[in-house]
């Protein structure tokens, strides 16, 4: 509800939790594994550990943000995702974009 989500790359998980909870959402064309993440750590609250070691290095780029089209499909999914996993709505939903603004200054 605060708008924070880890980098899924970033995110291990057990087999158990995926044959329990489910996998990605295939009907979700860019925001799977948001509505993942939401799923598992929201709805669900699974039990999470943080690990302060470095073992993934990101990219700048991927399909969410490669085009105004992308951007505005997966706002419209990880709305959707919000509702869906009833975590939020709209106000989740510019809080989630409104932390990722620090990413560009």
């Amino acid at each position: 509800k605060k708008g924070w989500m880890p980098p899924h790359p970033t995110f291990y998980v057990k087999k158990e939790i995926y044959d329990k909870l489910g996998g990605f959402n295939l009907s979700y064309k860019i925001a799977a594994d948001y509505d993942l993440l939401l799923r598992f750590l929201g709805k669900h609250k699974i039990r999470t550990t943080y690990l302060p070691e470095v073992l993934v290095k990101m990219r700048w780029g991927g399909t969410s943000n490669s085009s105004l089209t992308n951007i505005i499909q997966k706002s419209k999914e990880d709305y959707i995702a919000l509702k869906e996993n009833n975590i939020g709505g709209l106000g989740s939903l510019f809080l989630k974009n409104f932390r990722k603004l620090g990413q560009f200054f």
